[in-house]
């Protein structure tokens, strides 16, 4: 069976400011060139599904809704009001006349323009969603409007169908063509023990993560932090938010937490960032300067979300381990399901286990070796995007066969 698929994709900020700090051309080409360029050139999401999905033969395409830019250009060049962006993403969605339309990003679309979507678009058989992350009431509004959910842990696939969705257990993976554009082979481990990617506080986000660096710094461990942290005045915002949240309680008025989002950050204290800390952040590095930042790391440390709950799959277990370097991550209940504990990937139990392993790791460089390895060889055989494209296109026929046209 052949399909149409369409997604409506994000990227990381940093992502595109990268992008357009080496690309400053972009100005002068066609929205279809500008876009290419950059899928071409990402290593998120939307470029590595929409490359692999084409290799696989499906007529696939996309956009990137948060890239101001290359929206506003795509609605100068249809003569369309670029002060509307729900308009400018329906005309995009229906110039391509996709058979699925995939939400890649469910915080970028509302329930609204999804019903409008279904409604107005007549090619569309399906809506399925990815997501991978954190509920908010707009995400609950949005799922509500989709037929069914890909998502990347046993954990938020049953909480997704506790609230009565279909979802299907699709792990993410890693990209294998990136391999041709680090030149893994010839370079050297310059870096030690290092961490990359974001620190927020507050929610299902980043707070233990945080408590795990502060007491790996504290015990004098070697480790490289390359992070995108909050500033101070949204921090501080956090803590007003917390002390608002609290008076609300004190006067019997809990039920506004439901009524107004920014409440949900007043559930804990958000503690401001220690001088240690701060001492030792590096920039965040994005795109395949980051794949080649962990190539040329010893061990990368990852720790998972609040939301991911018992179980493990965010994406940096395939891109650290898909770059050959040497994955210490937490212990989860499905790790079994994707690496071998000690043979493929170091995992830690607690804070005093990490700090533990991550020391024998540094003093056992043979060992280490071998462990990177093995973690790289089943990524490459298990856990490839390639791989991760087949199960969905598999999944999106067997759904297809069984719905009305």
């Amino acid at each position: 069976m052949s399909f149409r698929l369409f997604s409506i994709s994000s990227m990381y900020q940093g992502s595109i400011d990268s992008f357009y700090n080496k690309h400053p051309e972009t100005d002068r080409i066609p929205y279809k060139d500008h876009l290419a360029l950059l899928l071409e050139e990402t290593t998120e999401f939307a470029g590595s599904y929409v490359r692999n999905f084409r290799k696989l033969k499906i007529d696939a395409d996309c956009l990137i809704a948060n890239d101001n830019r290359l929206q506003l250009k795509w609605a100068r060049e249809k003569g369309i009001d670029g002060e509307k962006k729900a308009e400018i993403l329906f005309d995009q969605v229906k110039s391509f006349a996709p058979d699925i339309l995939l939400i890649e990003n469910l915080s970028v679309v509302s329930s609204g323009l999804l019903q409008h979507f279904r409604q107005h678009v007549k090619s569309i058989r399906l809506i399925a969603a990815n997501h991978c992350a954190p509920f908010n009431s707009k995400v609950l509004d949005s799922l509500k409007e989709v037929d069914f959910v890909f998502t990347c842990t046993p954990g938020i696939k049953a909480n997704i169908e506790s609230k009565g969705k279909k979802a299907y257990l699709v792990y993410h993976g890693f990209d294998a063509d990136l391999l041709q554009r680090i030149d893994y082979d010839s370079v050297s481990s310059p870096n030690g023990f290092i961490f990359s990617g974001s620190l927020i506080s507050g929610g299902d986000f980043h707070t233990q993560r945080i408590k795990l660096i502060e007491q790996i710094l504290k015990e004098n461990i070697p480790i490289d932090l390359y992070v995108n942290l909050e500033n101070k005045f949204r921090i501080r915002a956090k803590q007003a938010i917390y002390l608002f949240s609290t008076f609300l309680k004190k006067t019997k008025m809990e039920e506004h937490f439901n009524r107004y989002q920014f409440l949900q950050y007043g559930k804990t204290w958000v503690d401001s960032y220690s001088y240690l800390l701060l001492k030792h952040k590096k920039q965040p590095v994005f795109g395949i300067d980051m794949f080649k930042l962990f190539n040329r790391s010893k061990i990368v440390l990852n720790f998972h979300i609040g939301v991911a709950g018992d179980y493990a799959g965010n994406m940096r277990m395939f891109e650290v381990t898909g770059v050959g370097s040497c994955l210490l991550t937490d212990n989860k209940t499905n790790m079994n399901d994707l690496f071998i504990p000690g043979s493929e990937v170091v995992t830690y139990d607690n804070p005093d286990d990490c700090i533990e392993k991550a020391k024998w790791l540094l003093n056992h460089e043979d060992e280490r070796k071998k462990i990177a390895l093995a973690g790289h060889q089943r990524t490459l055989k298990f856990h490839t995007v390639e791989s991760r494209c087949r199960t969905i296109i598999d999944i999106l026929e067997e759904v297809l066969n069984h719905s009305p046209r």
